[in-house]
C-alpha cells in the first residue's frame, strides 16, 4: 500500500511539473521499494488458528529508491522551474520518512543520516543528520549541480541538452517503532 502511495505521489508531482514546464524540458521520475518479509513467530498452533501468527515490524528494513532526471535545452527555463523541481525531489525524502513513521499522521521521531554526493561539483561529498538539514543540503547541492551544468552547457554544442539526475536511496529500519525508526539516505547527483 505504501509503495503505491509513493508512486502515486511521485507521478502526481511529475504530472503537475510537466503541465507547468515548457515543451523543451523533460522531468522524469521513477520510484521503487523493496518491502521487508515479515517475521512470523514459529508456532505449531498457528495451523489450527491462523490469527496466532504474529508479525514483528520493528526490526523490518525497507529500501526505497527514487530517480529524478531533469533534461532541457534552456537552463534559464530550468532555473525558473527550480522551486517545483526541488519540491518533487525533496518529497522523496518526506515519503521515506512517512514510511519509517508508519503513517503520515504519526508523530514518531525518525533518526536521519544522509550522505549527499554531488558528482557535478567535483565529486563533493557532504554528510548530515536530521530531516531539515538533509533537505536543505540536498536543495543546495541541486542548485550547485545546475550551476556546474550551466558552465559546461555553454562550452558544449548549443543543441546538446543539459541533464541532471538525482538518485536517492533510503534504507529505513524500525518501521513504526516509537524508539527505533531511522532512515539512512544516499543521494547521488550526477548527469
Amino acid at each position: 500500500m505504501t509503495k503505491y502511495l509513493i508512486l502515486k505521489i511521485s507521478a502526481l508531482i511529475i504530472i503537475l511539473l510537466l503541465a507547468l514546464c515548457p515543451q523543451n524540458i523533460t522531468i522524469g521520475s521513477k520510484a521503487s521499494a523493496q518491502l521487508p518479509v515479515p517475521n512470523i513467530k514459529s508456532n505449531t498452533s498457528r495451523l489450527a488458528n491462523p490469527s496466532s501468527a504474529v508479525t514483528t515490524g520493528n526490526n523490518a528494513i525497507m529500501t526505497i529508491r527514487t530517480t529524478n532526471s531533469i533534461l532541457g535545452n534552456d537552463l534559464n527555463v530550468i532555473k525558473q522551474q527550480l522551486p517545483g523541481i526541488r519540491k518533487a525531489i525533496l518529497s522523496n525524502i518526506d515519503n521515506a520518512i512517512f514510511i519509517a513513521k508508519g503513517s503520515v499522521k504519526t508523530a514518531i521521531p525518525v533518526n536521519v543520516n544522509a550522505k549527499i554526493i554531488n558528482q557535478l561539483a567535483n565529486g563533493r561529498v557532504d554528510t548530515t543528520q536530521g530531516i531539515d538539514m538533509t533537505k536543505r543540503l540536498t536543495a543546495t547541492e541541486l542548485i550547485n549541480a545546475l550551476n556546474a551544468t550551466a558552465q559546461s552547457f555553454v562550452s558544449h554544442f548549443v543543441n546538446q541538452p543539459a541533464r541532471v539526475i538525482v538518485d536517492n536511496q533510503a534504507i529505513c529500519s524500525g518501521i513504526a517503532s516509537p524508539t527505533k525508526a531511522a532512515c539512512a539516505f544516499t543521494i547521488d547527483i550526477h548527469n
